[in-house]
């Protein structure tokens, strides 16, 4: 999604199923937690030059411009724990599933700056296409929050979260101008470990304004690992942004998939599944005749010729970023770049497919 543009053609989500055979810079801090003490981490601990706001004990910030909100796995009832602790479910529980997949649906927007109160624009999507986008995961990664908003992920929280009725938030982390939201459907919470969130720069310090780099999630749910990332990055040239991906893939390592396998160092491919959304910034670099703006006359040809000529293409087939990622059918125009609050594209510049997602499954 593009925050210049509310309108349909700027929207930017998709959903994916992941067979799950049945067999958690930033502290975080669990509800159940916080809800005990009462109290946040000594101020010693926190930082001092900006206000963290908690509300309801929900939020907790320990460095500057980074909240989380995470909570504690609920398990009611007695179960069978498998490896991690992680309640096994019940034949009655398995049947219930039905073909025991889980829907996942990714959701990624620049919002360029604005307040929260741009999110009711992405709340009335949920609405409109609820069926579409119903999922057991729904997965949601901000770019370009406005440093200016210090409560802004207590406000995105107050606006998603009623239209989720079905789901809980599971897992909140903002680092500086970039955030994460993970939902999921309630009756695969109690299957689900603590998340691990990790936040990684582009550079060697984040930038509070436009922050470049990647949030990412390791969670377990159902005895199998999954790792979601939400990333922005370079909008100067294609090699920064290939450095970008180098380095989040190098250094976006989990201690839970290290001590689950046994390594050192738990990188992204360790998990069963990875899903990578975000504004990656890659652009179509050849001019073409196609009006995005007439959609119905859109074919499937001229979404894949203009594909093969942005960047993104050149770079996965020298298998240099996200080669070893699936991509879906992009059949939505491109998301960059409109006048500001509009759907008209700035001239003199090629639309592009700034925004993606990706996915990567283990065999089997």
């Amino acid at each position: 999604m593009d925050a210049n543009s509310p309108s349909v053609s700027s929207t930017s989500s998709s959903s994916s199923t992941v067979t799950t055979p049945v067999q958690s810079q930033a502290s975080t801090e669990s509800a159940q937690e916080t809800s005990h003490s009462g109290s946040r981490h000594p101020a010693t601990l926190r930082s001092s030059s900006q206000p963290a706001t908690l509300r309801n004990a929900a939020f907790n910030e320990i460095s500057d411009g980074t909240w989380t909100y995470c909570i504690d796995t609920p398990n009611p009832a007695p179960s069978v724990k498998g490896f991690g602790n992680v309640p096994i479910a019940s034949y009655e529980e398995i049947e219930a599933m039905g073909d025991r997949k889980l829907k996942v649906c990714t959701v990624t927007w620049n919002i360029n700056e604005k307040g929260a109160k741009v999110l009711n624009h992405l709340a009335q999507k949920i609405r409109d296409r609820n069926e579409e986008m119903d999922s057991d995961i729904f997965f949601i990664s901000l770019q370009e929050i406005p440093t200016t908003a210090p409560t802004f992920h207590e406000d995105a929280r107050r606006i998603l979260e009623p239209l989720l009725h079905g789901h809980r938030l599971y897992l909140s982390h903002r680092a500086w101008s970039q955030m994460v939201i993970v939902f999921i459907r309630h009756k695969h919470i109690r299957y689900a470990i603590q998340p691990q969130p990790l936040f990684i720069p582009s550079g060697t310090v984040a930038k509070p304004v436009r922050t470049k780099g990647a949030i990412g999630v390791c969670l377990r749910l159902y005895q199998r690992f999954i790792v979601l990332i939400g990333c922005h990055l370079s909008h100067a040239t294609p090699q920064l942004r290939v450095q970008d991906y180098t380095k989040i893939v190098r250094e976006l390592c989990f201690t839970q998939l290290a001590k689950f396998h046994g390594t050192q160092k738990g990188h992204i491919f360790a998990s069963d599944v990875v899903i990578w959304t975000g504004d990656l910034n890659f652009r179509v670099t050849a001019e073409n005749s196609v009006n995005w703006n007439d959609v119905d006359k859109l074919r499937e040809k001229d979404y894949d010729d203009v594909l093969e000529t942005e960047e993104l293409a050149n770079h996965k087939s020298k298998e240099a970023a996200f080669s070893k990622f699936n991509e879906p059918p992009l059949r939505f125009p491109p998301t960059h770049k409109y006048e500001p609050d509009t759907d008209i594209y700035v001239p003199k510049r090629i639309p592009s497919f700034t925004v993606k997602i990706f996915r990567k499954k283990k065999s089997n």
